[in-house]
């Protein structure tokens, strides 16, 4: 089956409705090449509409294509962006335009861009120091239940990921498509993309829990290092 030429066939029965703007591809499908897209899992697309509709998605198979495909009005599109929704500033910075039938999502894509580049939120002090300060102690709580190995591996692993979450909000950069974690933060910082890769190959719990250990020294010692120690004072209970 040629993937392309079942994609030709859905982008023109697409245009056929007057409120579509535009169709986009999406994660890998919108990095394919030369139109060879038949070495794909499924082909993503958004398509977005001019007139107010709920959000809707379709995975099914199409002329035995696997299709993966999002619709959406420029309404909901455009307040999505604006609220600055990791999902959507994410999909919208890798996708490609594949039809428009005005330069809108041209200008829609270049806000996205100019929100990306400009980074999330710089946090405050105090969310500095709560991410300090409960990293730390997950970390303690990991090893005070060694005792307990399946509960502490998999503490060990929520750390892991929690870890690199941070580090991003520290820095304010966008976190990336977690099927893309890996391959994006060799980008942002090779010492801890080597580390992560470390934790990884890891398989027993002491290798991991020393790794882990190291990645949240290394992120945390710009910051002011570990925080075990809370003065009393505003908390955020619900984070």
């Amino acid at each position: 089956m040629d993937y392309f030429k079942v994609l030709e066939e859905v982008v023109n029965q697409q245009k056929k409705d007057e409120h579509v703007v535009a169709i986009l591809t999406i994660g890998k499908t919108a990095k394919v090449k030369d139109f060879n897209y038949n070495h794909l899992n499924d082909v993503d697309l958004l398509i977005v509409f001019d007139s107010n509709r709920p959000f809707e998605r379709q995975v099914e198979d199409i002329q035995g294509v696997p299709f993966d495909i999002s619709y959406v009005s420029i309404f909901d599109l455009i307040t999505q962006i604006e609220s600055r929704s990791n999902i959507w500033v994410n999909m919208l910075m890798g996708a490609s335009v594949y039809y428009s039938k005005n330069e809108l999502i041209f200008g829609i894509i270049d806000r996205v861009k100019d929100i990306y580049l400009n980074g999330t939120v710089n946090l405050e002090q105090e969310d500095i120091d709560f991410i300090r300060f409960t990293l730390s102690h997950k970390l303690k709580d990991i090893k005070n239940r060694l005792d307990e190995p399946m509960n502490a591996k998999h503490l060990t692993q929520l750390l892991f990921q929690r870890i690199l979450e941070d580090y991003y909000a520290l820095h304010a950069i966008w976190f990336p498509n977690p099927k893309n974690l890996i391959e994006k933060l060799s980008l942002v910082s090779e010492p801890l993309c080597g580390m992560a890769k470390s934790y990884l190959s890891a398989w027993t719990l002491e290798e991991q829990l020393i790794i882990v250990e190291n990645m949240l020294k290394w992120i945390l010692e710009p910051f002011g290092g570990l925080l075990y120690d809370w003065k009393k004072g505003h908390y955020v209970i619900d984070k």
